[in-house]
């Protein structure tokens, strides 16, 4: 994938008559100016075609994770672009605007693996890139009630607390119990939390009888309070499913191959990979044909 990079001009030398200063400081400021790019060199120069082009746009939508404050992830993100081609990143809180903009064809668009085969136009959207997380693009979700509780069957009826929204975590659900999930946990019985930790947590706070979270959350609990996690059970745990992904495009236009370029060396900067923490990701990578093959299933 390349950039095609516009030719631009750095500056116009307009008539005596309509100069506003001296014909002597004109020139020299210009020439200063020109000087001043030279030492900066091409990266400099690339950032400035980019920004001159303008930037594209990432829009982001989610059903694993329930996010409580969309206004500071855009801002850490927009900040974080603004010095990477003048980008612009736009989360989503409802499915059916992510799907609204997505029939727009404009931009590129980070969504779960899960949402993706639900698509109706997903045949005029190609995945470019996945989510890693510990050099992985696939995790595993469990499920954990209170210590005691001897099999799911316990559950009928239980609050189980879930990071994902209540569609995303019955569909976890059916995986991971099978048909009996119908009998055991209702849509009514579905506690939303922002992350893993939360739902985890939840059990011992007494808000939920059982929780669904990653199994890296759970990990991360028995270093960060191991007393919480040795107060709980997994009862079950889920197949490997593929993390996020980004899809553009089949013949992305200029602005949107350079924000790929971009997503695709977050990982290897401090910067970046702060940002995809928000998220729950460490990278991006190129997506692979067996990651494809999955996604059309």
């Amino acid at each position: 994938m390349s950039i095609v990079l516009r030719d631009t001009t750095l500056g116009r030398v307009r008539p005596a008559k309509d100069r506003m200063l001296p014909p002597l400081q004109f020139s020299r400021r210009h020439a200063l100016r020109a000087l001043a790019l030279v030492g900066l060199g091409a990266p400099f120069l690339r950032l400035a075609h980019a920004q001159a082009a303008g930037g594209a746009t990432i829009h982001f939508y989610s059903p694993e994770t329930n996010i409580n404050n969309f206004g500071t992830l855009k801002s850490e993100f927009d900040t974080f672009f603004a010095n990477a081609g003048g980008h612009k990143f736009q989360p989503y809180g409802d499915r059916a605007a992510f799907e609204k903009a997505l029939a727009g064809k404009s931009g590129v668009f980070l969504l779960s693996s899960w949402h993706y085969p639900q698509l109706a136009a997903k045949a005029a959207w190609q995945p470019v890139l996945i989510g890693q997380l510990k050099d992985k693009s696939t995790q595993r979700h469990v499920l954990c009630a209170r210590r005691g509780v001897a099999n799911v069957a316990a559950l009928k009826g239980a609050k189980v607390a879930s990071p994902g929204n209540k569609a995303f975590t019955l569909n976890l659900l059916a995986d991971l119990l099978g048909p009996a999930h119908r009998t055991l946990v209702t849509e009514q019985n579905v506690l939303p939390v922002p992350k893993d930790m939360d739902a985890l947590m939840a059990i011992g706070f007494g808000l939920a009888q059982a929780a669904i979270a990653t199994e890296g959350g759970l990990e991360k609990l028995a270093k960060t309070n191991a007393k919480q996690h040795d107060a709980l059970t997994q009862l079950v745990c889920g197949p490997e499913r593929l993390l996020p992904i980004v899809v553009a495009r089949s013949q992305p236009d200029a602005a949107s191959q350079a924000l790929l370029q971009v997503l695709a060396r977050m990982g290897q900067e401090t910067e970046g990979q702060q940002r995809l923490r928000l998220l729950g990701l460490d990278a991006f990578a190129p997506i692979g044909e067996a990651h494809r093959h999955e996604l059309r299933k």
